[in-house]
């Protein structure tokens, strides 16, 4: 009879089954509340009362898209202004933030040069009101899309700012990346950002371009991400305004608008009428 040999060495499994099991069990007789809202964009009636459209939740992120121009950093600065706070409800009153605590708001910018991402972080303090000490904006684009994805990664999980931040804004998703088409990388990166998201509890909105005469996000790590997406907010330039579309929500659906660049730079809704 031929002798069996049982090799000892063999690699042991990457993960721990066991707690794997009991950690992704879902109990359908356990109530699970709903995630709470991190910013709301307008509202709805069901049955007699007034509910919030949430545009994004904690734990979940989501997606900015638009053309070169279409004035995307500008909406990601109102967004931003809008959950911290402050002055800003006088820019875009149906933006409003469901912060009840002190949170980190971290803001990094993968593209612009570090004057200009100076000014698009400005902008958010002066529409807020006040240089709110828990904001933290950062120019990330002296380095290469490794270290970028890094020290993301690393404010999120391991800094003093982890196991307290409300809402992370990065503007170039695109710049995490070598290549928007590299299945592998992509598909790494939108994992990074559920996973990111779950662990962290904070949502987590990403900007990214469109391609060129088109309204798809550029590449597949555009396709990915519009999948897995709590909100797509898509932006359209126009003459002496942007219009803000949202083809994609996993709630109630929000309402188009547009918004306009006041006399002091500062994006504002068109109805709100500025500060």
């Amino acid at each position: 009879m031929e002798k069996i040999i049982i090799n000892t060495n063999e690699a042991k499994p990457e993960f721990d089954y066991s707690k794997m099991l009991s950690d992704s069990f879902v109990d359908v007789t356990e109530k699970i509340q709903q995630p709470p809202i991190a910013l709301s964009i307008g509202t709805h009636q069901y049955k007699g009362k007034t509910f919030n459209n949430a545009f994004g939740t904690y734990g979940n992120f989501s997606v900015v898209a638009g053309a070169s121009k279409a004035r995307k950093s500008f909406f990601k600065s109102l967004a931003v202004a809008s959950y911290i706070g402050g002055n800003s409800t006088y820019y875009a009153p149906d933006l409003k933030t469901h912060r009840a605590t002190d949170k980190y708001v971290l803001d990094f910018d993968t593209e612009q040069s570090e004057y200009h991402s100076q000014r698009c972080f400005k902008r958010v303090t002066e529409m807020v009101g006040s240089n709110w000490e828990n904001y933290k904006p950062f120019s990330l684009r002296k380095y290469t899309h490794k270290e970028r994805l890094q020290f993301v990664e690393w404010c999120l999980m391991e800094s003093d700012f982890k196991d307290n931040i409300g809402l992370v804004s990065i503007d170039g998703l695109a710049d995490l990346v070598a290549d928007v088409n590299d299945l592998t990388a992509c598909n790494n990166l939108v994992q990074k950002l559920l996973t990111w998201t779950d662990v962290s509890m904070c949502h987590l909105m990403g900007v990214i371009h469109t391609n060129f005469g088109s309204s798809k996000p550029t590449g597949h790590l555009g396709s990915s991400l519009m999948k897995k997406a709590e909100s797509v907010c898509m932006l359209e330039h126009k003459i002496d305004s942007s219009s803000v579309k949202f083809p994609y929500t996993r709630d109630y659906p929000i309402d188009d608008f547009e918004f306009i660049i006041n006399s002091d730079g500062l994006p504002e809704t068109r109805e709100s009428g500025g500060f």
